[in-house]
């Protein structure tokens, strides 16, 4: 039986460090979501002064949420983060290998493009992306709203999938060009089986933005009925009033979505965003 490693003195401190600031992180992130659960649960009078704990579970904003407007709004933030996701990654994925085996001097301004993209604050293109949805009448659309949210996403999406795919050894295509595989069929059936945990965890993070965005749904879409999650708390404040717990129940359903894709996603978080960190 082979005994583990005893963890040198000098690695100690680093490990101790490193949990205390995993500690720290939980805290900072983990404590707004307790009291926003909390407060969900509290009467309106109790929410409206600082307590700890509710001395009654109340489920009232909870049900007034359901006897909403909710399912519609559901449906929309569902079918703009799902279109946007599957737009993000049929663009970043063909782009990311293209640069990837690219041996062309443009690949770095090329790269150099898409990190000054993702620089520039979203507000600057509202105008530009109002005339294009406009002349493309796609205005007031999901599609507008999906393709605005994709020109944001996939700038990221390439630069994080193109080291992914230059990890993959050449050999490996190489082989497959000898068997008849073409890039596509390669691209397919190859190298998209092996970066299955990085195309995953791109997914996951752009369905997470996406779910959780207001800016472009409340510029681009005119009408209130086709309104997602995010813009129905905008409208709950006014419609719930200044009841805490309503708006804390709502907060806390339409958190919930992107709690379980990141439940479901983190088991491939780690291998998917550390491989192609090291060739």
């Amino acid at each position: 039986m082979t005994k583990r490693p005893a963890m040198s003195s000098d690695a100690r401190p680093w490990r101790i460090a490193g949990r205390i600031a995993a500690a720290l992180v939980v805290v900072f992130y983990g404590f707004p979501l307790a009291w926003m659960v909390t407060t969900s649960l509290k009467t309106p009078a109790e929410s409206a002064v600082v307590t700890w704990w509710p001395s009654q579970w109340v489920f009232d904003g909870y049900v007034d949420f359901f006897t909403s407007d909710f399912l519609p709004a559901l449906r929309h933030s569902l079918q703009i983060a799902v279109v946007t996701v599957i737009l993000s990654l049929v663009l970043a994925v063909p782009a990311a290998y293209g640069l990837s085996r690219s041996r062309s001097r443009l690949v770095t301004p090329a790269l150099l493009l898409v990190v000054l993209v993702q620089i520039i604050p979203p507000s600057i293109t509202f105008i530009p992306l109002l005339q294009i949805l406009a002349q493309l009448r796609l205005l007031d659309t999901f599609l507008g709203v999906s393709l605005a949210q994709c020109a944001l996403f996939a700038p990221f999406a390439i630069l994080v999938l193109r080291p992914a795919f230059a990890a993959i050894p050449p050999e490996i295509e190489e082989a497959a060009s000898i068997d008849g595989a073409g890039s596509v069929r390669y691209l397919t059936k190859i190298a998209l089986p092996l970066l299955r945990n990085s195309t995953l965890v791109i997914g996951a993070i752009c369905f997470v933005f996406s779910w959780g965005d207001l800016v472009y749904p409340l510029t681009l879409l005119v009408s209130q009925d086709k309104y997602p999650l995010t813009a129905f708390i905008v409208e709950a404040i006014s419609r719930f009033g200044g009841n805490a717990n309503s708006l804390m129940a709502v907060s806390v359903l339409i958190a919930l979505p992107t709690l379980v894709v990141v439940l479901l996603a983190q088991r491939n978080l780690k291998a998917g965003l550390a491989l192609g960190a090291v060739k």
